[in-house]
């Protein structure tokens, strides 16, 4: 208290007690409320300033009473806080009564005071009932509650409690408006007030952390408060933790036979060294993880066996920011309100906000944007406080609260404690896990738990009491004080200071052992330490928490989250602007030209650019989902507690991070096939790289929800990525991979893994067979390609087989048995193929090839029919080629022939598509001849199933359970098939659950 704030005061108490002349009872009385808050050289210049202001007054004849008090009370208006006006106004009428009464005049001056300091007169007369009463029955009042060892049966209205007093009893007032407690004591009874004797009569502020003592068991702040607040209209709890244990999967004992219960009203602290099992208690007793041995009840209930009971009843407040970044404090609490009141309309869900708001002091930095820890917008303490405001705006009966105070000024530690104090005393139960606290938030807590390394209890209690017990226990000197007898303050670390007390050896060097085990301070607690019985409430635990539908909550996770990444302007300038910008970059590099003028037909890197492209969006996807479920984790652990729909959250996710990948790749489209000159394929293109990204958002969030941290995530895309490079069909041939892994005919399993395969195959299938220059010439060159792969390459192997076959039937070239059968065999099937493809002509001798039937007469009849075959074939290639010139030279006379072929038709998608540049034309494959040459071409492939959907690379049609698609719309749905997979994947989140398996120590 400031010098001029004391004059004040002095100056105030001089007029009003020389209205009716200063007497030795008024001064004595001065004197000793003074000597409550200064020292006695302080005391004894205040009172001589108290003389000099009387003498003054007095010597004055048109001295005007009212006049002076009204003007110091609006000095002290500026400075004096409510409690600080209550003690006042006590005080004052403390002193006018000591000379046995209060005067008119005195109690007309006291009335003034109370006008200007806004004090009721109702409030007034209780504050003077209390100074002047000297009974019980005096002090019948709601907010007053006596301490003696009657027994009243109901018949007053002051709360009671019972303790075995000698002599007369002790009165404590409840000041409502103020929060404020005061304390005084009638009687011969010896009574310390936080170890200072309380003289009888004489009145003392009973703050928070307070504690009586006596001849008669301990009085704690608690249990004053717990009184008050249990006339009150609050739900009953009751929390019972029994022969609690927890055993981590490693087999380290994180926890070791908790012991505690408590009622609603409390406010808990949970102090352990590291590694004693502070975390791990919190998370056993909100729920998150289930207690090895024992259990958790709440009203009985057991919170791990029946969770859905207490439903919104825990809250958990973790060391972390819960916080979006980006978004405003208002609009933080605004969307946490939405997932958790659907009957509320937005009135009053705006309402409920903005009364939050401003219970937490937040009302005017409501607007403000968070921000990161890394660009801070508020301070440390407000983000503190917006981090609890998001739990308590739903109002949980029990709420769990882990360094509340970690970073944060005295003073902003202090605030939060005397906010989760006020939660409390409104009925709740807060339990809070601290380090280091100050005397003053010491001494708010109710009660203390104290764990000691390896899990152990060794303390459960008042806190004051804490620093007596373990001095007792180490039977240290000054035992029976728990704080400091000048200034009432309590040093918390002397508790650890004493638990953690090591050996000294004979040098007199301190040594690393401990003088006392956690587990013998656990024996010595439980020897000596009978915990108090509690009201066990059999109500079931009420939860205020009504959460909207999963469509409505799939509504309010997207619009929180769109306006989360709109609020960050480098997040999306950077997503609107990288595909444009990578695209114009890479369709520039590649934008060849051998002459002067850029022609698109005969540009050789364009298959290079539609590989890239699918790349890139394989990247973009990846890149924007990576993060987002890493840094949702904590906020995502807040809000399990109000048992939200996954489902909702991760479609919402899924709809913006597809909406971010359409605009990307929409524009990647328009910028790149400008660039190159690429047309008619926007739709198509388009749609082949967004299903790409599309697959690349879950593959991203698959891992973001598995990984821990972001570099990891980061770490792990090169290796996503890089497969997708080499197994895409074209760094790397499927047909030259290594032994193990290839397939001389058909893709790979492998390769079928991976998406690029599937998405280039389409982008260049399509780009072949439908542009507009190939669409016109597309019949014709198939049955070009088709008859000419007869005629050149398959039927002569046939023929070559005939004659190896008829040289081993002659005794000519003889190889061994099983060749001789193999030829035999393939010769059948393939010229069952073309009877079968031919159908009007007739071989009968096909029944004689067999290794024990074949004969000559056989071999000449095959020899006979493959070269009609071959004619077949001829005449039909010269007629297609006929009718291919004939669209050709109306082309040309049309002038449209060479403009299409340059700017549609890209002759190095061709050669890739038409595998011209391969040295194999035709190989022998499990007994039958399969084609390689031309396979955009090959419409005939046949699978060996109806799930069989494998194919050669490029093929223009697949076939899939008796249905035949063309390959880009089979490819694509191959892809979108994959992205389900991951969906159901990320929903049940296996990849998380198999890396915390084999990551586990």
């Amino acid at each position: 208290m400031s010098k001029a704030l004391l004059e004040a005061l002095m100056k105030i108490f001089a007029i009003v007690m020389n209205v009716d002349e200063v007497n030795n009872a008024e001064r004595d009385k001065l004197r000793a409320a003074l000597g409550n808050i200064l020292n006695e050289k302080l005391v004894q210049y205040y009172m001589e300033f108290f003389e000099s202001e009387v003498e003054k007054i007095s010597q004055q004849n048109d001295f005007d009473e009212k006049e002076q008090i009204i003007k110091l009370c609006d000095s002290l208006n500026k400075e004096l806080t409510r409690h600080q006006k209550i003690a006042m106004l006590l005080q004052l009428t403390s002193i006018m009564i000591a000379d046995g009464e209060i005067s008119e005049e005195e109690l007309g001056v006291a009335k003034i005071i109370c006008e200007q300091f806004k004090v009721e007169a109702n409030d007034y007369e209780t504050l003077m009932r209390f100074v002047i009463g000297r009974s019980p029955g005096q002090l019948d009042s709601k907010d007053v509650l006596i301490v003696d060892n009657n027994n009243y049966n109901g018949r007053n209205q002051f709360h009671h409690i019972s303790r075995n007093l000698t002599d007369g009893f002790i009165a404590i007032l409840n000041v409502p408006h103020s929060g404020s407690y005061f304390i005084k004591t009638m009687g011969q009874n010896e009574v310390f007030l936080n170890g200072m004797p309380l003289k009888e009569s004489h009145l003392r502020p009973f703050a928070a952390g307070s504690s009586l003592r006596g001849k008669f068991d301990p009085l704690y702040y608690s249990d004053v408060v717990t009184n008050f607040k249990d006339a009150e209209n609050f739900d009953r709890l009751s929390l019972e933790v029994r022969h609690m244990g927890y055993k981590f999967k490693n087999g380290h004992i994180g926890l070791r036979d908790i012991n505690f219960s408590e009622n609603s009203g409390r406010l808990l602290g949970i102090m352990g060294a590291s590694g004693s099992g502070k975390s791990t208690l919190l998370n056993v007793l909100n729920g998150t993880d289930h207690p090895t041995s024992g259990e958790v009840l709440v009203n009985g209930v057991n919170i791990h066996e029946s969770p859905d009971i207490i439903e919104g009843v825990i809250g958990f407040i973790p060391q972390d920011d819960l916080l979006l970044d980006e978004l405003t404090v208002y609009q933080n609490l605004y969307y946490a309100a939405k997932l958790c009141f659907s009957i509320l309309d937005e009135t009053e869900i705006e309402k409920l906000v903005s009364k939050t708001l401003t219970n937490l002091g937040l009302a005017e930095i409501k607007d403000l944007k968070v921000g990161s820890p890394l660009e801070k917008v508020i301070s440390g303490g407000q983000r503190k406080r917006v981090n609890i405001a998001l739990e308590l705006i739903r109002e949980p009966s029990i709420l769990f609260v882990d360094e509340p105070t970690s970073g944060l000024s005295s003073r902003d530690s202090e605030n939060i404690m005397d906010l989760l104090k006020e939660l409390s005393l409104n009925g709740k139960i807060v339990f809070v896990v601290i380090h280091q606290p100050s005397s003053q938030i010491f001494k708010m807590f109710d009660k203390l738990l104290v764990l000691d390394t390896g899990g152990y209890q060794i303390y459960y209690g008042n806190p004051v009491e804490s620093v007596t017990y373990f001095k007792e226990a180490s039977k240290l000197v000054g035992s029976d004080e728990g704080e400091c007898v000048v200034c009432g303050n309590v040093n918390p670390e002397q508790v650890f200071d004493i638990i953690e007390a090591k050996i000294v050896d004979e040098y007199g060097w301190v040594t690393k052992h401990r003088k006392v085990s956690p587990k013998k301070w656990a024996g010595e607690y439980q020897n000596t330490t009978q915990p108090a019985p509690i009201k066990i409430s059999t109500e079931k635990p009420k939860s205020s928490l009504n959460q909207p539908s999963a469509l409505n909550q799939f509504n309010i996770f997207g619009m929180r989250d769109i306006r989360s990444k709109l609020a960050n302007r480098q997040y999306v300038l950077i997503n609107l602007l990288e595909a444009p910008v990578l695209a114009a970059i890479l369709a520039f590099i590649v934008r060849y030209s051998s002459g002067e003028e850029y022609i698109f037909g005969s540009n050789e890197n364009i298959p290079s650019y539609l590989f890239m492209s699918i790349i890139v969006a394989l990247f973009m996807g990846l890149t924007v989902s990576a993060e987002e479920l890493i840094k949702d984790r904590k906020i995502l652990k807040r809000e399990s507690f109000l048992n939200l729909s996954r489902g909702s959250y991760l479609s919402s996710k899924l709809t913006i991070l597809f909406g971010i990948s359409a605009i990307q790749t929409l524009m990647f489209v328009l910028v790149g096939n400008a660039i190159l000159e690429i047309k008619g394929m926007y739709l198509i293109f388009w749609a082949i790289l967004f299903t790409t990204s599309a697959f690349a958002n879950l593959l991203g969030l698959t891992i973001s929800s598995a990984m821990n941290s972001v570099v990891t995530v980061y770490i792990l895309i090169p290796f996503l990525l890089i497969p997708q490079l080499l197994l895409s069909g074209v760094v790397v041939k499927f047909d030259q991979l290594n032994n193990l892994l290839r397939n001389e005919i058909n893709v790979p399993i492998i390769g079928d893994l991976m998406v690029s395969r599937w998405m280039l195959e389409a982008a260049l299938v399509e780009q072949f067979t439908n542009n507009s220059f190939e669409k016109i010439y597309y019949p014709y060159d198939k049955i070009i390609a088709d008859t000419r792969f007869n005629s050149v390459y398959y039927i002569p192997a046939l023929v070559s087989k005939i004659k190896v076959v008829q040289g081993q039937l002659n005794g000519v070239n003889v190889t061994p048995q099983d060749d001789f059968a193999d030829n035999i065999a393939l010769l059948e099937v393939e010229l069952n193929k073309q009877l079968t493809i031919v159908g009007k002509r007739q071989l009968p001798q096909i029944a004689q090839f067999t290794p024990e039937l074949i004969d000559n007469a056989a071999l000449t009849a095959a020899n006979i029919f493959l070269a009609e075959l071959k004619s077949f074939n001829n005449i039909k290639q010269t007629k297609a080629i006929a009718q291919k010139d004939s669209v050709t030279s109306q082309l040309i006379k049309l002038g449209q022939f060479d403009q299409l072929k340059q700017s549609e038709y890209n002759e190095y998608i061709t050669r890739l598509v038409t595998n011209s540049l391969s040295v194999g034309r035709i190989t022998q494959h499990n007994g039958e001849l399969k084609r390689l040459i031309d396979p955009v071409f090959m419409t005939d492939c046949q699978p060996d199933g109806p799930l069989d959907y494998r194919t050669p690379l490029y093929v223009p049609v697949k076939q899939f359970l008796g249905l035949t698609y063309s390959t880009t719309t089979f490819n694509l749905l191959v892809v979108w098939f994959m992205t389900g997979l991951m969906m159901i994947a990320l929903y049940n989140d296996w990849l998380g659950r198999l890396v915390r398996h084999f990551s586990r120590p």
